[in-house]
């Protein structure tokens, strides 16, 4: 044997570079095929052939195939004697009208951040966000672009409602009787929560003009008897009283850590002696190199927010500990959530 003949040693590749850097393809990928509403059109059929797609969307055969191969390829679509149909994930959480459905969350990811994104190192070097100019706004959507104000509450809600259904599965919600979702959007953990626990009754607070959304919303669910929603500005206002556990998922992680603090102390505040608060968040590891998820999210708050971070659990703690609760721990979720990684639960003495 010459000395190239095989030693039975992997060699180092730079192929898991490859895959980082074609991270935006595939990204791409997905958000085309949604808005073709591909897995929509699929689903309940026996399939569609690259010549069908064509015919329906008015495209010559060769970029139909090319999407459908890519789709494929990963793990988006299977092949059946020459058909293509939707796989298990896609059926769903890629078809309108689902319950899980994720598509409006990929669609506002693509229409909102693909571009951004491209600004990263603008937003690295500057230390602001590339979306908007916080000189000259109060907020990082423009409220004269009413479609990403359509969009981006139906985003939050694809997003939040299986993360809540994660949290239903982990956490033990029978002590509680009453929950304040403080910065709950459309009423997405209010409503999968009560959906899993028929004795609990929910209120979501949030600004008004997003409880006018939640109100609608969660009027359409089955357990719309037991949710309510109360508008107001928790910088501005303090909290409501009387619950037994206050949730804040997603919330801390959009400012800096004083507005963090001042958040915690009002929660602190309105919660009787053994309430609860619950933070979930896609919390870093406490040695700060990961998880991608999480860290990943952080520099999204880097992009979008003018203070925001994702932090660790330990973080947190500190923080909790300082507004005044005890008897903190952690818990984890039983499934991958698409938000969150899990939860901290902090005890008012």
């Amino acid at each position: 044997m010459n000395s190239t003949s095989y030693t039975g040693v992997r060699p180092l590749t730079p192929a898991p570079l490859m895959a980082i850097a074609d991270g935006f393809r595939v990204a791409k990928v997905l958000a085309v095929a949604l808005e073709f509403d591909l897995f929509t059109q699929v689903s309940g059929t026996d399939g569609i052939t690259p010549a069908e797609l064509a015919g329906r969307e008015g495209l010559q055969e060769r970029p139909a195939r090319l999407l459908l191969t890519a789709c494929a390829s990963l793990g988006l679509l299977d092949k059946r004697e020459g058909r293509y149909v939707n796989s298990e994930l896609a059926e769903e959480f890629l078809v309108r009208g689902k319950r899980y459905f994720f598509g409006d969350l990929v669609t506002f990811t693509d229409r909102r951040e693909y571009d951004a994104w491209g600004k990263l190192a603008d937003a690295v070097r500057g230390n602001r966000p590339v979306t908007w100019d916080p000189d000259t706004a109060e907020t990082l959507f423009d409220p004269a672009d009413e479609q990403m104000a359509d969009l981006f509450p139906k985003a939050l809600h694809a997003g939040a409602v299986f993360t809540a259904r994660a949290m239903a599965l982990s956490l033990d919600f029978h002590p509680y009787r009453t929950l304040l979702d403080v910065g709950g959007g459309l009423g997405s953990f209010c409503g999968e929560l009560c959906r899993h626990y028929p004795h609990l009754r929910a209120t979501v607070y949030d600004l008004p003009f997003v409880v006018g959304m939640a109100e609608k919303q969660l009027a359409q669910t089955p357990v719309a008897d037991r949710v309510d929603a109360i508008g107001g500005d928790f910088f501005a206002e303090d909290l409501p009283r009387g619950y037994d556990a206050i949730l804040l998922t997603n919330v801390l992680h959009d400012w800096d850590a004083d507005r963090c603090a001042t958040l915690l102390a009002k929660c602190h505040a309105a919660l009787g002696s053994g309430g609860t608060v619950i933070v979930g968040e896609a919390f870093l590891d406490d040695e700060g190199t990961g998880p991608v998820a999480g860290a990943v999210a952080g520099l999204n708050m880097l992009v979008e927010t003018a203070d925001g971070a994702n932090r660790s659990r330990a973080e947190y703690t500190a923080m909790l500990t300082a507004a005044g609760f005890t008897d903190i721990r952690r818990a984890g979720f039983v499934m991958d959530a698409p938000l969150a990684n899990g939860a901290l639960l902090a005890r008012k003495a």
